[in-house]
């Protein structure tokens, strides 16, 4: 664990995205417009790299997929970070414009070995491996909101302070 930038991280994570031999296979990932909207005195948030890196990948992946499968016209993600000073949390949205996830779905989209891809393509890990990377490894919080045919947002605050 160390003091990191979660911008720098985000971007790391979004260069990374753009490489994914996964994603290439698919799509272009760089037709997807990204919209970023950083707060530039994001104070520094003790985290692990890595794993923090795997969440955004895991989330943009998810998201560039279902945009892709849907045949979204013009698939974006919205990239936001946040500093709440009252409760010095630190707080990314990313918003995708893909299909949405329906409400019975959402309930249970961090449950180890859920998925709703068929056989052989998904374990169902990469939202609970995210979720437990937030919460218990980062002591942190993670949500979704989804509306059907609007996309789907995952929200995740995290301390800037160890707990």
């Amino acid at each position: 664990f160390s003091k990191q930038n979660l911008n720098t991280l985000l971007d790391k994570s979004l260069e990374l995205s753009s490489t994914d031999y996964d994603l290439k296979k698919q799509y272009d990932f760089k037709s997807i417009v990204i919209d970023k909207t950083y707060d530039e005195n994001l104070p520094l948030v003790f985290c692990d790299e890595g794993k923090m890196q795997q969440v955004f990948l895991n989330l943009l992946r998810n998201g560039a997929e279902a945009m892709q499968e849907a045949g979204a016209e013009q698939p974006s993600f919205s990239l936001n970070s946040a500093y709440d000073a009252e409760l010095d949390t630190v707080a990314i949205t990313i918003q995708d414009n893909g299909p949405g996830i329906d409400e019975k779905t959402c309930k249970r989209i961090f449950e180890p070995f859920f998925t709703t891809k068929p056989v052989g393509e998904g374990t169902g890990l990469g939202l609970s491996v995210s979720y437990f990377i937030i919460t218990e490894d980062h002591g942190g919080e993670m949500t979704v909101e989804s509306e059907m045919g609007k996309g789907t947002k995952f929200s995740i605050q995290l301390p800037c302070s160890p707990k």
